[in-house]
């Protein structure tokens, strides 16, 4: 993936800066001498939990999709949410549990994902003694730590505390997704306005020798994406006409709707949320 970018969890940009596909190296923050410095200038996080100990973050990530089986875990399979796990568990020394906003398939690319996970501060030292959440930023260097020493393929970009019953899931306002392909030739205007619902903001544009189909809802149905620019590109190449989308829509099953684009082309441009 050539095109990633830095979005802030509330962010609306659809365009993405050129970024490295690798991760840059930071320091080990498992003596959390971060944490020091915010509590004795006074710049801490108070607690969003009854636990004083855990606090609940909002947690956005970048990733090339390529060597991932998809965002969810599966057994002796690489996944961006094993991969996640494994680097909060490294980083605070317990098991974790990351819930993703929007599941990506093998080989779907994400700008910003967001997820979020619970996290329990203990002491090494003093087991019993209570210290406040860990800061935004000290969990972001440290889990990227972590991170850059499995592939450097994925990054977190953006962290923020969250009251203790915000989900990632169920709270997202607007997902949007973008998918990349070449054509030689431009795909008629009536064919994107047929696939257009109330619900679903969709737009074509041409970058270069790329077309980027963008589509913006708060949900979307299983391979949905993949499917509507299947169907605009067979649009494009002369392999179906107008008449035959109509009836790939009226037929309202995915089977008439294939072939399917390929997962590769497709990124998770970001995902919003009203935050305070």
């Amino acid at each position: 993936m050539t095109e990633t970018a830095k979005h802030s969890l509330d962010s609306a940009s659809a365009e993405s800066p050129t970024r490295p596909s690798k991760i840059s190296k930071t320091q080990d923050f498992r003596d959390h001498d971060d944490d020091d410095e915010l509590l004795e200038s006074g710049v801490v996080t108070k607690p969003m939990s009854p636990n004083p100990r855990l606090q609940r973050y909002l947690v956005a990530i970048e990733y090339i999709g390529t060597r991932f089986s998809g965002s969810q875990k599966q057994l002796n399979c690489r996944t961006v949410v094993g991969v996640l796990e494994e680097a909060f568990h490294k980083f605070i020394g317990q098991p974790v549990s990351v819930s993703l906003s929007s599941r990506t398939d093998a080989g779907v690319h994400a700008l910003s994902n967001v997820c979020h996970v619970d996290v329990e501060r203990i002491s090494k030292r003093k087991p019993d003694e209570v210290l406040p959440p860990h800061e935004p930023v000290v969990v972001r260097r440290a889990v990227n730590h972590f991170l850059q020493k499995n592939e450097g393929d994925i990054m977190v970009i953006d962290v923020q505390c969250v009251p203790a019953d915000f989900h990632a899931r169920f709270k997202a306002q607007e997902r949007t997704k973008h998918a990349k392909f070449l054509l030689d030739i431009m795909i008629s205007v009536p064919s994107g306005r047929l696939v257009v619902s109330e619900d679903l903001g969709f737009g074509i544009r041409r970058r270069h020798r790329c077309f980027v189909v963008t589509a913006r809802a708060r949900s979307f149905l299983y391979h949905q994406v993949r499917l509507l620019v299947g169907v605009l590109k067979s649009v494009g190449t002369g392999d179906l006409t107008i008449s035959d989308v109509e009836r790939v829509l009226n037929a309202k099953s995915v089977m008439a709707a294939s072939p399917m684009a390929p997962a590769c082309g497709l990124y998770l441009g970001h995902v919003n949320y009203d935050l305070p």
